[in-house]
């Protein structure tokens, strides 16, 4: 390679630039293959821009091993180097992205959005009627990378432990308790309740980590027999089987209040809320306290403090009845 020709393949270009780009995903992925279908183009095109940009600078970016590619030094330095890059090209076009729109993407999980958020949008619609919302249901944990890629400014995630990469503007510790339908209930007092056949309905993975946390904490051994089981991988989805009399699920007093209120669900037995995960909103680029993100963040934080006030004054409601 002559002078000339060393300068040309280190010279900036639409090629070089597009190269770059499709050789940091397949370094995230450690794969082609994984690469793929993130960039929307097939696992030879990726493998074929990589062979190319590596023919270009004159040095091999990847040790290819059957299961994984591993990055070499100049691979490492390359990756890191288009780490910064992408981060800062990402900062400046959210930032644009702001001053022109005044709209956030937001990550939530999907019973908190189905039961909480979507009904209450429209009340951070008249406190900021500049900001547009928009929501994304997703199940998947949240990274400061998954972030930038997906172009998305908060998440709303439901987790015993924060993020080690992000940073928590707001957070929410849920309570749980036992809901099924009134029916149901009533089920369980009747005359036939003490034989009656009982059903757990779970919503989480592992299964017993809501129902065996419920019991931990409480102390309770009700019902004190054998009961079955339901499983759904969504709490949205546990407490719809609820409704429709198949069982007692975990109920969480913020995306449980709607359906309680309307007294859809109740308590599934006189028992006190306890502690369970935390809801938090987080963020990589937080801004000032202007900014789109912290406004709804600390929106969010307030409105959810008072679902949650609403969901214990029922409790409270019921002990009175009760004396």
């Amino acid at each position: 390679m002559t002078h000339e020709d060393e300068q040309d393949a280190y010279r900036l270009d639409a090629q070089l630039l597009s190269d770059l780009w499709i050789f940091r995903t397949a370094a995230r992925f450690e794969s082609f293959t994984a690469a793929a279908p993130r960039l929307g183009v097939t696992q030879s095109a990726v493998s074929q821009r990589v062979l190319r940009l590596e023919a270009r600078l004159g040095t091999p970016l990847f040790v290819r091993h059957k299961s994984r590619l591993a990055l070499t030094d100049a691979g490492r330095t390359l990756f890191d180097s288009m780490s910064q890059v992408a981060s800062v090209l990402n900062d400046s076009l959210s930032r644009i992205n702001r001053l022109e729109r005044q709209a956030i993407v937001v990550r939530c999980v999907p019973s908190l959005a189905i039961e909480w958020l979507v009904p209450h949008l429209e009340d951070f619609y008249r406190l900021h009627p500049g900001i547009t919302v928009f929501v994304r249901s997703e199940l998947a944990p949240s990274t400061a990378a998954s972030m930038e890629d997906d172009g998305v400014d908060l998440v709303i995630d439901y987790q015993i432990l924060p993020p080690t990469d992000l940073q928590a503007l707001a957070g929410l510790q849920e309570l749980m308790f036992p809901v099924c339908s009134r029916r149901y209930r009533e089920m369980m007092e009747g005359p036939d309740g003490e034989t009656a056949r009982l059903v757990f309905i779970h919503d989480t993975d592992p299964a017993d980590l809501e129902w065996g946390a419920w019991f931990a904490v409480s102390g309770s051994n009700w019902p004190g027999r054998p009961v079955e089981k339901r499983h759904f991988n969504l709490a949205h989805l546990a407490y719809h089987a609820a409704l429709c009399d198949q069982g007692i699920a975990i109920g969480h007093s913020v995306i449980a209040n709607r359906l309680l209120i309307k007294g859809e669900l109740v308590p599934a037995l006189d028992a006190s809320p306890v502690p369970g995960a935390t809801y938090r909103v987080c963020t990589n680029r937080p801004g000032d306290a202007r900014s789109p993100v912290r406004l709804f963040a600390k929106w969010w934080q307030e409105a959810m403090a008072e679902t949650q006030r609403q969901t214990l004054a029922l409790f409270v409601a019921s002990d009175e009845t009760a004396d």
